[in-house]
């Protein structure tokens, strides 16, 4: 699956590793990983990045950030806790902050419980006794995940976000851990880029299902923009043999991140339709499976309990004539190959 969602009762250390390694990352008390995401109704790769610290120095402008922060705040290290202070700087942060993030502090760590299945650290920053910056991260046996970083907007001049992730892999080098995990970046959306700058990292690669150096992203294209590609191929390919066919996006596609049934949901953000559109009941897809590096020949059906998963307002934002707004489920793989032809013969078959 492209996006997963686990629930564990406890948390050791090198499970944590192990999730680490596949890619996945911490959402509250539960454990996901997604491949695909959608901001503003425009859809994108999810690339999992890490630092590897074999042999890790921190750049001369990285050195350069260090060295003003300390010489003007005093930094900390603690297990993680959350106080009323902690909470205060993270409501004055989510004011000014310009995307979506949990209600409280307490939410986005601990799901509004008090129990914590990882083991947490958190860097505080403080200009005298006033806290200005926190960032908590999640310690595995050989490997640290970045969790979650905040700072007083009245100090952004200062760089405290990149300074305290530069801390916790300042830890890292400490520990002689081998790994530090940023999350994702998304390429085509810049938010993210800043997990670039602390180094040489490396990104998931997922036709090899490994890490592979970052410079070799940028020789091949992203996950989304390789099936619009070959999506757009067959599409062609079809119209030249007189099968219809539409191409078209799915924006829930993450249906296995917010359920609690376990079915067979389509996750993939973009597919070809090549099927009456306005049938109730079952409905012929094809896919591009850029792991296996083939095309699928899919039998899907709608899963009724929309509404269970996503709010009604959230469809009713996508366009319907490019985006398929009803939850489908897989009923059936009945064709793989790489060759187009071989998926017209199975679709000219049925």
């Amino acid at each position: 699956m492209f996006a997963e969602k686990h629930y564990p009762d406890l948390m050791f250390p090198d499970a944590l590793d192990n999730y680490l390694e596949k890619g996945w990352y911490r959402m509250g008390q539960s454990i996901f990983t997604t491949h695909f995401l959608c901001f503003n109704r425009t859809y994108y790769s999810a690339i999992w990045v890490r630092l590897p610290l074999a042999g890790y120095e921190f750049s001369s402008s990285l050195r350069k950030i260090i060295r003003r922060c300390q010489s003007s705040f005093r930094t900390e290290f603690r297990r993680a806790t959350i106080s009323p202070e902690k909470e205060a700087l993270y409501q004055n942060y989510k004011a000014s902050f310009a995307g979506m993030l949990a209600s409280s502090l307490q939410d986005s760590l601990l799901d509004g419980n008090d129990h914590n299945i990882f083991d947490t650290y958190e860097v505080c920053v403080y200009d005298g006794q006033k806290l200005i910056a926190l960032s908590y991260f999640d310690l595995g046996a050989k490997s640290v995940a970045s969790i979650l970083g905040i700072y007083d907007p009245a100090y952004r001049a200062h760089s405290l976000g990149i300074y305290t992730m530069l801390m916790e892999i300042a830890f890292c080098l400490d520990n002689q851990l081998e790994h530090f995990y940023p999350g994702y970046i998304v390429p085509g959306y810049p938010r993210f880029d800043y997990k670039l700058r602390i180094g040489p990292v490396e990104y998931f690669d997922l036709a090899t299902d490994g890490w592979q150096p970052f410079p070799e992203l940028e020789q091949k294209a992203p996950p989304l923009q390789l099936m619009e590609r070959r999506l757009s191929e067959m599409e062609q390919y079809l119209r030249h043999h007189q099968r219809w066919s539409r191409l078209m996006y799915y924006p829930l596609f993450e249906a296995n991140l917010f359920g609690f049934w376990h079915a067979p949901y389509l996750d993939h953000p973009a597919f070809l339709l090549c099927s009456n559109p306005d049938n109730t009941s079952t409905f012929t897809l094809i896919i591009y499976e850029p792991r296996e590096e083939n095309y699928q020949l899919l039998r899907c059906s709608l899963f009724n309990d929309l509404q269970f998963f996503f709010n009604e307002a959230y469809t009713e934002t996508f366009d319907p004539r490019f985006n398929f707004l009803k939850l489908l489920a897989i009923d059936a793989v009945l064709a793989k190959s790489s060759r187009p032809e071989r998926i017209l013969q199975a679709l000219a078959g049925r």
